[in-house]
């Protein structure tokens, strides 16, 4: 069973007084129909679970045709599934609800008029955002769900006293012995990402270690063929073929900002020629980051809370939702990744990884900082202030760029996520945070 962070969150949903309807939005395949699945059979005396996409020829009309009064639908909906409803105890699940636009209009009424049932629907960000139905703001709560992240993947591969360790480390002298064995973990989990079904497919495998990441690469080139058959459903042929060369243009030009090539997402011949600048390509780029496939990463060249304040809408890049993934996309062999041998890929990769564990932790108002001569990978605002965030792949950190900015803007403290142990700098107020223990971030740093 995978056990989710996201499951806390759900519970203290649930016991909230004046709880709004629930609507759980992720990219396809992170996970939400099996947390919800879970949530409701363990948490509800009767879970009423409906797949509008699979039942969308019965239930289609119940949305569409008629009244959108809660108990109206509530008891064709019993119809269908030949179960009562008691809203005082039971849970309505409304999966794939993208699939039925009317049906998110829906979650207004009840919220208006029928908040004692426990109501959440899950869709992907793509066809919710893009559904011809108006939202109904501040009518819903939301919560975004993620791929799994590192400590969910030991949690799910069995892994527990790695886990342990993290949860109970407190900033002391770190055992070689872990940090070896912490850091191979991570090299496994570089290669699966956190997408549940690939965790699940390995996890099954491992006693043949090989073959078992040889099996993840296969199923991550199938989940990527199922991604751009979902660019065709929801945005039509045209606009389908500039997002899908939107999206596999996310590697390389990963790799062009590592290799100093460029500071930014370059938009000249992404597509084609003729699309040269931010206006012609801000539709797909904006629909591959509402499907939450893409996260985008806006330049501020005078960092200062807030940080997406000073931010440039067309300077900007572009990273990958889950590392497993992008190592699939440019076909970076197991092998490779587990000898930590694959050159100018290694340092995106490990930029890739360090956002995707901060947003999974909840961090979300992000920029990049450049300088003249520097660059900082992720600067993030904490508690009003603003903390710069460096990103080294290996353990060779000199970190030029991060003094440069420390100069100029004098945070409360730094970050180094890196291959190194855990330590702190006191005279620059450095904090060095290995890799496998973003988990810990911020609670080992304090301002001094």
């Amino acid at each position: 069973m995978m056990k989710r962070r996201i499951e806390k969150k759900l519970i203290q949903w649930q016991k909230r007084e004046n709880r709004k309807p629930l609507l759980l939005q992720g990219a396809r395949q992170v996970g939400k129909t099996y947390v919800l699945e879970n949530f409701g059979e363990n948490r509800f005396k009767t879970s009423h679970y409906f797949d509008l996409e699979e039942l969308k020829a019965d239930l289609s009309p119940i949305f569409t045709d008629s009244s959108l009064k809660p108990r109206q639908l509530l008891n064709q909906l019993s119809f269908i599934s030949g179960k009562p409803f008691n809203i005082s105890e039971d849970i309505l699940i409304l999966d794939e609800i993208q699939s039925i636009p009317r049906a998110i209009t829906a979650l207004k009424y009840f919220n208006q008029q029928m908040r004692e049932l426990a109501v959440v629907a899950a869709g992907s960000n793509l066809g919710v955002a893009h559904a011809n139905e108006p939202f109904p703001v501040g009518k819903v709560d939301i919560f975004h769900m993620y791929p799994m992240n590192f400590e969910e993947f030991l949690l799910g591969t069995g892994e527990d006293m790695a886990l342990s360790f993290l949860k109970s480390f407190k900033g002391n002298k770190t055992n070689e012995m872990y940090h070896k064995h912490l850091f191979d973990l991570l090299k496994v989990y570089f290669i699966t990402g956190g997408m549940p079904e690939v965790i699940v497919q390995y996890n099954d495998k491992k006693d043949e270690p090989l073959e078992a990441l040889r099996a993840v690469r296969r199923l991550q080139k199938q989940l990527l063929l199922h991604y751009e058959s979902d660019f065709s459903k929801y945005a039509g042929s045209t606009n389908s073929r500039h997002i899908e060369r939107i999206f596999k243009a996310i590697p390389l030009q990963l790799s062009n900002t590592q290799d100093k090539r460029s500071k930014k997402f370059k938009f000249k011949d992404v597509i084609s020629k003729g699309y040269r600048s931010y206006e012609d390509l801000a539709d797909p780029i904006e629909w591959v980051v509402k499907a939450g496939l893409a996260v985008k990463i806006n330049i501020n060249l005078h960092p200062s809370p807030p940080v997406m304040a000073g931010a440039k809408e067309n300077s900007f890049n572009l990273f990958l939702f889950d590392i497993g993934l992008l190592g699939a996309m440019i076909n970076l062999s197991p092998e490779s990744i587990m000898r930590y041998d694959y050159g100018s890929y290694k340092g995106y990769f490990a930029e890739n990884f360090v956002l995707q564990e901060l947003i999974s932790y909840g961090f979300n108002n992000f920029v990049t900082w450049s300088g003249r001569m520097s660059e900082i990978e992720f600067v993030l605002e904490l508690d009003g202030n603003i903390i710069p965030v460096e990103v080294k792949a290996g353990i060779n950190t000199k970190a030029k760029s991060l003094l440069a900015f420390i100069d100029k803007y004098r945070p409360v403290f730094s970050i180094k996520f890196t291959g190194n142990k855990f330590g702190y700098d006191k005279h620059r107020k450095i904090y060095n945070y290995p890799m496998y223990m973003i988990s810990k971030f911020p609670e080992l740093s304090t301002p001094s």
